[in-house]
């Protein structure tokens, strides 16, 4: 589904787009503009044939999905890797902490093994390993096309998550840092930090954002940096912030 002259919303499950598994996060596919996309974040991995048939739907052929970025580590954004890889031979990205998680399958330290004993996920999934090509450090740029991907540390929801920015389209694929109407995704798990999630918005709130692409909901095409602005000043006025869980 067409969000902007160069994004497409290719999944999302029953906190997003309801255009695949109920349990995928949002997830994007970045026209490059020389005929290749990038997908940002991969969903579950619980039935991986509904975001190939959005790809199909909007055109897009698989041999020109080149690239897979990966947030964070958290079952819902990566647990679709290593099946997107085997259908698409897509390069796999992710950030140093998320690498090693989603090459063992660690459940541990993605949350994965708490969430589906609280019901989150269901009884039979499992984190499925995926080898990760190349890995990105906060700071680092990756060159997408006539386009360029700035890599943010934005730990808060997750200890290891990372966020895109492209400054070219003023676009910032906020993973689980910010949503719509400037929300958190304010969770009980280890990896959870409420003073690591004040400075990931403070950062965020000093870029010149106008389309805000989130994990989870809507996107925000316009004046997107309003929500991040709000999200901001709840945490300088003391005020709790809202969440979208």
């Amino acid at each position: 589904m067409k969000l902007t002259g160069r994004v497409r919303v290719v999944g999302g499950g029953g906190l997003g787009y309801g255009l695949s598994s109920h349990y995928d996060c949002n997830v994007y596919a970045l026209d490059c503009g020389n005929g290749e996309y990038a997908l940002i974040d991969a969903g579950s991995g619980i039935e991986p044939e509904l975001l190939l048939c959005r790809l199909e739907e909007d055109g897009i052929a698989p041999e020109r999905v080149t690239r897979l970025l990966l947030t964070h580590g958290h079952a819902d954004h990566a647990g679709g890797a290593g099946a997107i890889r085997e259908r698409l031979g897509v390069e796999v990205v992710a950030a140093e902490k998320t690498a090693p998680m989603v090459e063992l399958g660690d459940e541990v330290r993605t949350s994965l093994a708490e969430a589906r004993a609280s019901g989150t996920y269901p009884p039979w999934y499992r984190l499925q390993p995926c080898r990760i090509d190349r890995t990105v450090a906060a700071g680092d740029k990756i060159t997408a096309g006539d386009l360029s991907l700035q890599v943010i540390a934005a730990s808060g929801h997750s200890f290891d998550m990372v966020c895109y920015y492209c400054p070219e389209l003023k676009a910032l694929f906020s993973a689980d840092a910010v949503f719509a109407g400037g929300k958190l995704a304010v969770i009980r798990t280890p990896d959870f930090s409420m003073d690591a999630y004040r400075q990931t918005i403070t950062g965020l709130s000093k870029l010149e954002v106008e389309q805000l692409f989130p994990g989870h909901g809507y996107a925000v095409t316009e004046r997107g940096g309003e929500d991040v602005a709000a999200a901001h000043r709840r945490f300088r006025e003391g005020v709790a912030p809202l969440s979208i869980v």
